[in-house]
């Protein structure tokens, strides 16, 4: 980790009227010394595979450092690259060549944000870009020029990649050329089986339109473009068509009980005729959403593999287009899929589900022919993605104590392989329990709970987690987002300081359904969530062991905005909260298309759901971390509250991270990040009079 003076890494603000509360040295090291540790183990994320042959790659994030990595069929990894400095230079993108030669992969920019400004978290002279970069068969590397998305062409022999709205194609091996741009961002790049052709999804904002490039003629053209959101086109098996979802979202809230905001499109490339082939019913499922990452698949040239929660839950489903009535879903019900992928030859799906375990997932496989589902493997690591390479199967798997790493299996090998699977023994890591909370109008609410290790007699201090998102689902075991993944092993550290920590998985989380995804006034229509965070702390308090005097609360982005509306309206149960980067004016600008009045009355109830609007209520003190590079949440959300709670007189202590955007991309950052969280809460709940 490189060092720097604190000034250069921070602006730390005092503490407004609590001087045991102040901005201090990081003076208490063995719960940094944890925390670092914890934060250094290996990380893989970004598996891909290659088509014909079984190489995958990932990126293995090591002590901050972010490293390409591969393996051929679960051989030993092999690093590609060589980097070594923890400074926030980020590695996505990762695309393998067919025959799993040639690694394109992007450096430096933000993958949740490809078309923006790239972050300089190191606060480099020059800035920083976002490359692609090639690494050729030799080892060989080469950068062949600003932009993101590569995509190998079929035969391997062309790279494509994009900057905003310009498309630019590079012989594997050669110079990059731009041959086409246009207004808006092109937001995903697919070839056409026979390599001729490239489809794209163009985002201009309001609307998006499925577009194709005719390489040869240096034409483009759109399919059927109208007044929507189309996303997720597809090529048939035999490239004379392309399959897309087209979506409308609804603009009054509340009126929507009857109406259906999507469809699935087939467009004849032959014809040039658009066709509607299904479109869902009013209800469950009426509204798209997918797992991060998937997509319309198609297993011939006249049947689709699509998500849809028609039943309630996220599944996987198949449409015949030549009769489509309904669709057949492939996956059990009652349980959602994360990720998923079709075989080569199109028989088989493999996907990953918390089928029979709301709280564990696990890979699996079915034939398409409606056979049973199998399990791939019996491990109790929690499996969340799944990738395929020539005949080879690779799952991201993580455990209780092992952050994620790939496990391969082959048809070779009885056992599957498991890839820089580590932990440490500088953290006493506890197997978190599963609980069902009971809110208070009765929804059933799950979480984990964190026992401290330490016989002691005397009561503990306690804490409630909430995660962002808020479409995320904490598990008892490390998370595949890095994120989240930092958040568990901050938990199993808490826990080991001696709090009781519970992670709640409030209304608005993945993984139970669409209900509940979905319920009704969460966030700004009347935080309904903020029921089950209290529900956490409730059960906090009916343990005889936990102090109820000294309850916390802490989270990150809409984590943050839990916490802050938690110490607003319950000081009296918290007494004391970490905010990260946390929303605190749930107001927004008038939308078109609803009335003033109308308008006034989502901006009632917006501030109504606001820490904001309940802040003369706020006693308890509260630390505040932002990075002034926050795409996500904007910077002002803290500075703002700062003064709120200025003016009040509550006691606060105030960090900000200049250029360093919401999720921190330096190890370092996180590390002063939790290291001021762990002496801000054992100043204001461990050592606390009462």
């Amino acid at each position: 980790m490189r060092h720097f003076p604190l000034a250069t890494l921070l602006l730390a603000g005092a503490i407004s009227g609590l001087s045991s509360a102040a901005a201090a040295p990081l003076a208490d090291m063995q719960p940094q010394r944890q925390i670092k540790a914890m934060l250094s183990l290996p990380f893989a994320t970004n598996l891909v595979g290659a088509r014909h042959s079984e190489r995958f790659a990932w990126v293995e994030r090591r002590a901050g450092v972010r490293n390409i990595v591969t393996s051929d069929a679960g051989a030993g990894p092999h690093a590609l690259t060589h980097y070594t400095k923890d400074d926030g230079t980020d590695l996505w993108g990762l695309a393998l060549s067919p025959d799993g030669k040639t690694v394109a992969y992007v450096e430096g920019g933000d993958a949740e944000y490809p078309d923006d400004p790239s972050p300089n978290p190191d606060l480099a002279a020059a800035g920083t870009q976002q490359t692609v970069h090639v690494v050729l068969d030799t080892g060989k590397q080469m950068v062949l020029g600003e932009g993101w998305n590569p995509v190998f062409s079929p035969d391997g022999k062309t790279l494509a990649f994009s900057q905003k709205g310009t498309l630019f194609l590079a012989p594997v091996g050669g110079e990059a050329k731009a041959v086409m741009a246009t207004r808006g961002s092109l937001t995903s790049l697919l070839w056409s089986p026979d390599g001729k052709t490239l489809a794209f999804t163009l985002d201009r904002g309001s609307h998006a339109f499925i577009g194709l490039w005719h390489i040869q003629q240096s034409a483009m053209e759109f399919l059927s473009p109208a007044l929507a959101q189309d996303s997720l086109p597809s090529f048939s098996p035999d490239g004379h068509r392309v399959a897309f979802v087209r979506e409308h979202s609804p603009v009054t809230p509340g009126r929507n009980a009857k109406a259906s905001f999507w469809n699935l499109h087939v467009y004849d490339l032959n014809s040039r005729e658009d066709h509607v082939v299904w479109t869902p019913h009013a209800g469950a499922g009426a509204r798209f959403f997918a797992p991060e990452g998937a997509g319309v698949l198609w297993s011939d040239n006249t049947h689709i593999l699509f998500p849809w929660e028609g039943s309630g839950w996220m599944r996987v489903c198949r449409l015949d287009i030549m009769q489509p009535t309904s669709p057949l879903c492939l996956t059990p019900d009652k349980a959602e899929v994360s990720s998923y992928r079709l075989s080569d030859d199109g028989k088989t799906l493999f996907y990953t589900s918390n089928v029979g375990n709301l709280d564990a997932w696990h890979g699996w496989k079915v034939s398409l022919d409606r056979g049973q589902p199998q399990r791939l493997t019996q491990s109790n690591e929690m499996e969340t993605d799944v990738v395929l390479a020539g005949r080879a199967i690779g799952l991201i798997s993580a455990g209780v104590r092992e952050t994620t790493h790939p496990v391969i299996l082959t048809p070779g090998k009885k056992e599957p392989i498991a890839l820089n699977a580590e932990t440490t023994a500088d953290i006493p890591f506890v197997s978190p329990q599963t609980l069902i909370l009971k809110s208070k109008d009765g929804m059933d609410v799950h979480a984990q709970l964190f026992m401290p290790q330490t016989q002691t007699t005397a009561l503990h201090p306690a804490l409630v987690f909430v995660h962002g998102g808020p479409h995320r689902q904490m598990l008892p075991a490390f998370n595949s987002m890095g994120y989240y993944s930092n958040a568990y092993g901050m938990n199993q550290i808490l826990a080991a300081q001696g709090y009781v920590v519970v992670s709640v998985n409030y209304r608005s989380s993945t993984g139970y359904g669409e209900a509940f995804r979905n319920a009704a006034g969460i966030g700004r229509d009347g935080a309904s969530e903020y029921q089950d965070v209290l529900a956490a702390a409730t059960y906090l308090k009916t343990r005889p062991d936990v102090d109820v005097a000294r309850i916390g609360i802490w989270g990150g982005s809409w984590g943050g905005y839990l916490t802050a509306l938690a110490l607003a309206r319950n000081s009296d149960v918290f007494r004391s909260g970490a905010d990260f980067h946390g929303v605190h004016d749930m107001t927004r600008s008038d939308k078109p298309g609803l009335s003033p009045e109308q308008n006034k009355a989502m901006h009632d109830l917006e501030w109504q759901s606001s820490p904001a609007a309940n802040v003369a209520q706020w006693r308890s003190p509260v630390l505040l971390v932002h990075g002034d590079d926050d795409y996500n949440v904007e910077f002002t959300q803290s500075t703002l509250l700062a003064r709120l709670l200025s003016e009040q007189g509550v006691p606060y202590e105030e960090h900000a991270f200049p250029n360093e955007r919401h999720a921190f991309l330096r190890m370092q950052d996180w590390l002063m990040a939790y290291t001021w969280m762990s002496q801000f809460f054992e100043k204001t709940l461990v050592s606390r009079s009462h």
